[in-house]
Formats: C-alpha cells, sequence, structure tokens
C-alpha cells in the first residue's frame, strides 16, 4: 500500500461493476455472478430477520437448512481459540459449501454484521471464478476441465471416515466445484497430471493467482455462486475491550438458497 493512501481507497476496497450501492431490496444478477462467482450489495442494513425474509422472497422459499447448525440463518463471529472454520483467526480454506450433499446450495448469502477490528486490511473474502481457474490451470500446465474432472481428491472427515471426490463434477447438466481445502488429506497430495509438484499446492497457488478480495463493511451483503466458484476468509483480528471477556471481531450471518 503506497505511503499516505486512505483505507477507504476506491480499488483497496474493492468497488467494481459488480456492486450496487444502497439498495433497499436484494436483486440478483445471474449471469454476472456465473461470469465472476460472486455479486456485493453495499449498505443494505443489519437486519438478520428482514435479510432471511427478503432471501425467501428472492428464492421463493427455497432456503437451505442446516441441521448441523440447526437454522436456516447462521450467524457467527470470530472467537479465540475457536475450533469452527467460521470463527477462526486464521485464514480459511477455499471452499464449497456443503459440498458433500449430492445437491449443493447454488448460492449463498453473507451479511456483514460487524466488520474486522483491522478492517479493510483483515477479514476479507476472497472469491475464485470457476471460469478463470479453469482458464488458468490450461495456460500453466495443459491440465483441461476434463482431467480435472476425472482427477479424484481424498479427503479425511473427522467421525466419518475418508471419501473420493473430483474438484470438478456435474450437476444438473453443468460443471460445478466440489472442493474444500481444510479437509483434503495431505497424505495423498500427489498426481499423475502433474508428477514433479504437489498437486494440492499447485491448485491453491492457482486460487491465490485468479481470486479476487472483496472487502465488506457493516451492512454490506456479498453473494457468492456455491457452484461457480470457490470462497474463503482471510485472516481475522480481535480487539480486547478493556479485557479478554470482551472483544470485538468480525460477525456475519449467512443464508444458503437456490432460485
Amino acid at each position: 500500500m503506497a505511503k499516505g493512501k486512505s483505507c477507504n481507497d476506491r480499488k483497496l476496497l474493492n468497488f467494481n461493476s459488480r456492486e450496487a450501492f444502497g439498495h433497499n431490496q436484494i436483486s440478483l444478477d445471474i449471469p454476472l455472478i456465473n461470469e465472476h462467482g460472486y455479486q456485493v450489495i453495499r449498505r443494505y442494513g443489519t437486519d438478520i430477520v428482514r435479510f432471511e425474509q427478503d432471501l425467501s422472497d428472492l428464492s421463493k422459499g427455497k432456503l437451505f437448512y442446516s441441521e448441523r447448525i440447526g437454522s436456516i440463518c447462521h450467524r457467527y463471529r470470530v472467537l479465540p481459540g475457536s475450533k469452527n472454520f467460521s470463527e477462526q483467526l486464521n485464514c480459511g480454506g477455499y471452499h464449497t459449501d456443503f459440498m458433500f450433499q449430492p445437491n449443493p446450495p447454488a448460492f449463498i448469502a453473507m451479511l456483514c454484521l460487524e466488520p474486522d477490528p483491522k478492517y479493510p486490511f483483515y477479514g476479507r473474502n476472497q472469491v475464485v471464478s470457476l471460469g478463470k481457474f479453469i482458464e488458468k490451470v490450461q495456460d500453466l500446465s495443459g491440465i483441461s476441465e476434463e482431467d480435472l474432472r476425472k482427477q479424484k481428491l481424498h479427503y479425511s472427515l473427522p467421525g466419518h471416515g475418508e471419501y473420493s471426490q473430483s474438484l470438478l463434477d456435474s450437476l444438473g447438466g453443468k460443471i460445478i466445484f466440489r472442493f474444500h481445502e481444510l479437509l483434503i488429506d495431505q497424505r495423498f497430495c500427489e498426481s499423475e497430471l502433474l508428477p514433479k509438484e504437489n498437486f494440492i499446492k499447485f491448485l491453491h497457488s492457482v486460487f491465490m493467482d485468479v481470486s479476487e478480495d472483496i472487502c465488506l463493511d457493516r451492512g454490506d451483503i456479498l453473494i457468492v455462486s456455491n457452484h461457480h466458484a470457490l470462497h474463503r476468509r482471510s485472516e481475522c483480528s480481535i480487539s480486547y475491550m478493556g479485557s479478554t471477556s470482551q472483544i470485538k471481531s468480525r460477525e456475519m450471518a449467512s443464508i444458503r438458497f437456490n432460485l
């Protein structure tokens, strides 16, 4: 960052043509989301009840209920020492939400209730577009979309055993991502597609190359295609407010849905 540059610099905060401002309702540009993987709505507000109702209206009631979470809307915040991926200070892994479900939800809406204390430098969202990823992999290595569909990746799920799944899959006649970087079994990182390299590290390097950073302020919404994009959260910070029991940290609410 250049000396003296403001934290409100438009480039730093990632304002672009995929964003809308001051909307009092949620409106989606599906071709845009399918191409770039996401859309941002600024200054929506922080009313969670309204957030769920607007998405229910938009999706005609096709909201995704999580038995693990026990609700439709998942509200969470960064906490010191948490074992939950979404609540950790450490950087998250690129992933598909509910990747092991036969039909993962098509979209994820993430509402920022409180930004990271060190916003916009910490607590960013990062999104990888499927199209950009496939194109970059082809350019770098000659590995094709079909190769990625055939290559199985191995996962180790605590309490559920081991599982194999290709990075790219077909759902409803379309190619989608199925991936979770933090659940990959690190014992199986080799691939005949790249015999002299760690295949998982290669994938990560490409994700980092093509990903876009999105900084959400209070009341902003990020809508991600859960089929045509991977997403993760960058490293977060915590601000202690006089004692270890009083903290300020990134707080979000998320809802998965179909159309």
